[in-house]
């Protein structure tokens, strides 16, 4: 059995990534049996090699980072190499599995931050952050998509934890939560109350299915503001059906999470 292989698929969070994340993983197994490899820089291969399987409509290539020096800027190398640097561990291959889900948006995403950072270089050229730079990475490493009713918005807007997780339970049978984040995904293999992510403050409309979010964050990428930072923080584990401690009303009084 691999690192991959023994994530829990059947979470609910895990739902929209079940199928992608379990072909991968297979994936990981086979290229490991086939050239009986079992040395850290052998595992990243393996990932590396399962990831290029099914990169689907990704133009970009999977490549083992060990292969790189120690020195460089990610954004601005993967948008001039056309090659995402990819370690053997549970962070890389969610990064891995998001940029095969939604390569439209993050592709955009990197966009956005390589110019970015080659606009923001300080006096010895080396690159330094900045407020689009570090919103984007929140997205990209905590983001989530929410289709919901207005009053699960409203709530989420006022922080009104009472009213989002008991008031309005029953909304949250209709709403659809989609973790965009590859490190909230990271995060979740071991779930614990305090995990929060960040909601994106883009309203997706009831239509939209599962196939048809990358195109519908593509095209609206770079109309948001941000450096606003515009996201709504979210307990994920409070969400209702997804967490069986959260069935008891007395989960909620945790003034440590949900203040």
């Amino acid at each position: 059995m691999n690192l991959y292989t023994s994530i829990d698929w059947n979470v609910p969070w895990l739902d929209s990534w079940r199928e992608l994340g379990q072909s991968v993983s297979r994936g990981v197994g086979r290229s490991v049996e086939e050239h009986a490899l079992c040395n850290t820089h052998a595992n990243a291969s393996s990932l590396v090699n399962a990831l290029n399987m099914h990169k689907g409509e990704l133009s970009f290539d999977f490549i083992d980072q060990s292969k790189l020096c120690d020195h460089f800027t990610y954004e601005t190398y993967v948008e001039q190499s056309r090659c995402i640097p990819t370690r053997a561990n549970s962070h890389d291959f969610f990064n891995g599995l998001s940029w095969i889900k939604y390569p439209k948006a993050k592709t955009a995403m990197l966009g956005l931050q390589a110019k970015a950072a080659g606009q923001s270089v300080d006096q010895d050229l080396k690159s330094v952050r900045g407020p689009l730079r570090d919103a984007l990475t929140v997205f990209d490493e905590n983001g989530i998509l929410l289709q919901a009713d207005d009053r699960i918005w409203r709530a989420l807007q006022d922080k009104d934890w009472q009213s989002l997780f008991i008031e309005h339970r029953a909304l949250w049978d209709e709403a659809r939560v989609w973790l965009f984040g590859h490190a909230l995904l990271e995060k979740l293999l071991q779930p614990r109350t305090a995990i929060t992510g960040h909601v994106l403050q883009l309203k997706i409309t009831n239509e939209l299915g599962d196939d048809q979010l990358d195109e519908y964050l593509f095209s609206r990428m770079n109309a948001l503001n941000w450096c606003a930072k515009p996201f709504y923080p979210l307990p994920v584990l409070g969400i209702p059906n997804w967490y069986e401690k959260n069935s008891d009303p007395n989960f909620y009084s945790d003034r440590s999470v949900f203040r």
